[in-house]
């Protein structure tokens, strides 16, 4: 079988059309074959728990590229739905903050811890963080562990709309850990300076719904519906920011650098 029409382009990948009811996410050359298939393993078994995300079929190469077929869910993500309908932004942010309260329920094995998971990213990011890797995941440490299933990376543009029911996609950074290092994470994305490519009508609706307000309406639901206490989702917010480093976002690193050394700063201050 042939892969059919472009339906997205990412950082790591391209998705296309692959027969009537199935994608292909073909992979861009560089990206490691071990990656892949982790990938692939982790949203079958997400999948399989009974989460709301595509199956996961085969692994195939093309054109000398390899890629994994998933199953294809129709419908189209809240991120793209906002462009015609900036109306719903206060419903999808709150149906968000629900959804993801409901993925935290889950709980399987095999799958990346999330202590695991921060560690080798802030490792990874050593050369821009120096001396202060080291600070950073002995930090982590010392924060609770946990057995649900995290998504992260979960914003309005990873989530389906699916005949009225909510899918998330792209599970490359899942794992299992404490939920309030996935919602710490979900914070900063609504917080980043970077603009959403190819969505530039979007800028306009953030910037009449700032996104201080965005967060705290998306904490506050959050908080609402799982009763988590902000505390601890706060202090996730210095390794998520960490983590985050080794995506390399354009316009995201000094940001990101401002709020590690505000953070370390203050633990620095209290210990």
């Amino acid at each position: 079988m042939e892969k059919g029409v472009l339906l997205g382009k990412g950082m790591t990948a391209d998705v296309y059309v692959w027969g009537q009811d199935k994608v292909l996410k073909l992979y861009k050359e560089g990206y490691r074959e071990e990656w892949m298939k982790r990938e692939a393993a982790i949203g079958r078994k997400i999948h399989e728990a009974g989460v709301p995300s595509p199956d996961v079929f085969d692994i195939v190469e093309i054109d000398g590229r390899k890629g994994i077929i998933l199953q294809r869910i129709f419908g189209k993500s809240m991120l793209a739905i906002l462009v015609k309908e900036p109306w719903r932004f206060h419903s999808f942010v709150q149906q968000l903050a629900g959804f993801q309260q409901k993925i935290h329920q889950y709980s399987i094995e095999g799958i990346p811890s999330q202590k695991e998971k921060f560690s080798q990213a802030i490792a990874l990011s050593s050369g821009i963080l120096r001396d202060k890797t080291k600070k950073i995941i002995d930090y982590v440490d010392t924060l609770p562990e946990g057995d649900s299933i995290c998504h992260g990376d979960l914003y309005l543009g990873n989530i389906i709309v699916s005949n009225d029911k909510l899918v998330a996609i792209d599970w490359s950074g899942a794992y299992r850990g404490d939920p309030s290092g996935d919602v710490a994470r979900t914070c900063l994305i609504i917080n980043s300076p970077a603009i959403p490519s190819g969505i530039p009508d979007i800028v306009g609706t953030m910037s009449a719904f700032p996104k201080w307000m965005t967060c705290r309406l998306y904490l506050n639901e959050y908080i609402r519906a799982s009763k988590a206490k902000l505390e601890n989702i706060d202090a996730w917010m210095l390794p998520v920011a960490a983590d985050r480093l080794r995506a390399r976002i354009p316009g995201e690193e000094k940001w990101l650098m401002e709020i590690i050394n505000k953070r370390l700063k203050q633990l620095k201050l209290f210990s």
